[in-house]
């Protein structure tokens, strides 16, 4: 894993129940996140550009580095993508989707 360990902690696993839509929102986002970071980070090709972000994690005491953090980015989404399909493994595809009382399509967000 290379996600950064805080000194002092040791790494530990957790349990965490997310509703489906907001996991699968979960990992768009942090998708985009990544992209957007990895388009403007070029490798350290450009320094001018991606300089202020360095300086706001450095400044912010962040363990992390502008890569690293990018790196950080495709663990969790990966890790995140592995849960929801092991989550749904075993479920068929043919099995009703459940839809609360009074649920109205039109109101639903992405």
């Amino acid at each position: 894993m290379t996600l950064i360990s805080q000194p002092g902690s040791d790494y530990q696993i957790t349990s965490i129940s997310l509703d489906a839509g907001y996991t699968r929102d979960l990992i768009l986002m942090l998708t985009d996140v990544h992209a957007v970071l990895d388009h403007l980070y070029l490798d350290g090709t450009q320094p001018e550009i991606t300089s202020p972000a360095e300086d706001y994690l450095r400044e912010s005491a962040s363990p992390y580095t502008l890569p690293a953090l990018i790196d950080a980015l495709d663990e969790v989404t990966t890790q995140l993508s592995h849960a929801e399909r092991e989550a749904f493994h075993g479920i068929p595809p043919d099995m009703p989707a459940f839809d609360p009382p009074g649920r109205d399509p039109a109101n639903d967000t992405f």
